[in-house]
């Protein structure tokens, strides 16, 4: 595998998503406006926000061995990303989801895991983990994404965690960064108090942590006290995948050499331009366009330079 300066370790699926006219449904039948199957994941959308932005990615993900899977690995070579260390399992079935997004760009997710994706470190077999400048898990393959911060921390690589739930909480000691939604702090909490939240999910000294908050931004304690980075505003076509976005360009950031306010202001400003336009991917912008948005959008923030 070509050297990487970001790993990113976790699902790969394939989406099918609906613009929808009304949800909930009115009736039994609702018209959709737009239709289209695209690549989906934590890992796999943060992978390719990462090549967008410029920065070398290589991405560690399993797919079954049918047409979803092929679609899926062309669709992210074709992206930029590194799909060396993609696994096809043989007899497997790919991991697939409905998606159906509402008018005000809000979005509701179905998923069918696939069938015989089998979680092993093995599949980590002849990848340079160490020789990342990050590494980006999302924990949807435990085991595999364990193995892999595993490896990272030992090699002094930074490890940035996607936690969307509670599951698999116990490896969240092995991130350097822990960045989790506003539903996972509330699940940890048991009440809907992000800022409160930030002491619980530190695991160990010196690990940022943050809760992303969608349209409101992001709040982060970096051991300096806690900040709050409020999202630029836009006009949201699809809000699909923005949270992945925001954890790819994160890691982009941290393996360019930012610091953890830098890469979360970085990060805000890339997952909210993704969310004007219909399709995860296809509104991510490249690194130029993303600081010429920070500027203009956010001027108390100070990048460095590319």
């Amino acid at each position: 595998m070509t050297r990487p300066s970001v790993l990113a370790v976790g699902l790969s699926c394939l989406d099918h998503v609906w613009r929808v006219a009304h949800f909930p449904p009115l009736a039994s039948r609702t018209d959709a406006s737009a239709y289209l199957v695209q690549g989906g994941g934590p890992a796999a959308t943060g992978a390719v926000a990462v090549a967008r932005l410029g920065v070398h990615v290589a991405l560690v993900a399993l797919h079954g061995e049918d047409a979803a899977g092929a679609l899926l690995t062309a669709e992210l070579e074709a992206a930029g990303v590194d799909v060396a260390a993609v696994r096809t399992i043989p007899g497997a079935r790919s991991f697939v989801s409905a998606v159906l997004v509402a008018p005000d760009g809000e979005r509701w997710i179905f998923p069918y895991r696939g069938r015989d994706l089998v979680d092993d470190p093995a599949w980590l077999q002849g990848v340079d983990v160490p020789a990342a400048a990050a590494v980006l898990v999302d924990m949807r393959h435990p085991a595999l994404c364990a193995s892999a911060a595993r490896s990272a921390r030992a090699a002094g690589v930074s490890v940035v965690a996607d936690y969307g739930s509670l599951r698999h909480f116990e490896h969240a000691e092995l991130a350097d960064h822990l960045l989790v939604s506003r539903e996972c702090a509330a699940e940890l909490l048991g009440r809907d108090q992000p800022e409160a939240a930030l002491e619980r999910l530190r695991q160990h000294p010196g690990q940022v942590v943050g809760v992303t908050l969608g349209e409101e931004g992001v709040l982060l304690d970096d051991g300096e006290g806690t900040l709050h980075l409020p999202a630029p505003r836009v006009e949201a076509v699809d809000t699909t995948g923005a949270g992945d976005v925001f954890h790819g360009a994160y890691a982009a950031g941290i393996a360019r050499g930012f610091d953890a306010r830098q890469a979360a202001a970085y990060a805000v400003a890339v997952a909210a331009m993704a969310c004007r336009t219909f399709g995860a991917r296809s509104g991510i912008p490249d690194d130029a366009e993303a600081r010429a948005f920070v500027r203009d959008s956010m001027p108390s923030v100070r990048l460095p330079p590319s």
